[in-house]
């Protein structure tokens, strides 16, 4: 496929561990090297499990251009539109990822993101629910990727999942569970990280709800571990 990510399937539905190794926590107050610590002493590691992600089950709605609270979608307009789905994972509602009608076929793509403050030192785990809903007119293939990232002189991953379906008869099966740890911890002198989702569509699509190619997105959640 030209102009695009390399995708491939993830169906990784168990939690990876991060690898043996010592790995150094800065006390912030103190500027000082320690080593991890252990069950008895947990309160002097900023890595506890804590909820990083806002609104990762999209209950709350946003303003003016915003479809969710505290979610930035990509560049408007688009032939792909984010949208509030009832059809939910967890709760009530989930992201919707819907193609629009183009005369021919061709790829469409969108993005959504949230910038989320971190420690220096953590591995963090990603968990999302993904859900292709249904396919639409001339479908030939979906690319969703999901990415933890941060900037240092150029974007960098610390935890990247990909998944392409190249049939329609794909769709309609429910919703998926992904997690994934990060291969590295956070790198020192970086206290923000980007979660982000990006999607790639190539159909026609029609002009009823019934001929879009539909993707869900919910249950997004990013913890330290």
């Amino acid at each position: 496929m030209s102009g695009g990510f390399d995708m491939s399937y993830d169906y990784s539905d168990k939690l990876l561990k991060p690898k043996d190794k010592e790995v150094k926590l800065i006390i912030r107050d103190k500027k000082k090297v320690q080593k991890p610590c252990t069950k008895e002493i947990v309160k002097c590691s900023p890595c506890l499990p804590r909820e990083l992600v806002r609104n990762g089950g999209f209950e709350i709605l946003g303003t003016f251009d915003q479809v969710f609270e505290h979610w930035t979608t990509g560049p408007q307009p688009s032939d792909i539109r984010v949208d509030e789905s009832g059809i939910a994972h967890e709760g009530i509602s989930s992201m919707s990822f819907n193609s629009l009608p183009t005369d021919e076929v061709q790829f469409k793509s969108q993005r959504v993101f949230q910038n989320v403050a971190v420690e220096p030192g953590c591995f963090l785990v990603l968990s999302y629910a993904t859900n292709f809903l249904q396919a639409g007119v001339d479908f030939d293939e979906l690319s969703f990727r999901a990415r933890v990232y941060y900037n240092g002189t150029r974007p960098t991953d610390i935890i990247n999942i990909e998944t392409r379906y190249a049939s329609a008869i794909l769709a309609g099966t429910g919703f998926d569970f992904h997690q994934k740890v990060s291969d590295v911890p956070v790198p020192e002198g970086n206290t923000t990280l980007t979660v982000e989702f990006q999607i790639r569509i190539r159909d026609r699509a029609g002009v009823t709800g019934d001929d879009l190619t539909v993707f869900l997105l919910d249950s997004v959640s990013l913890r330290p571990v």
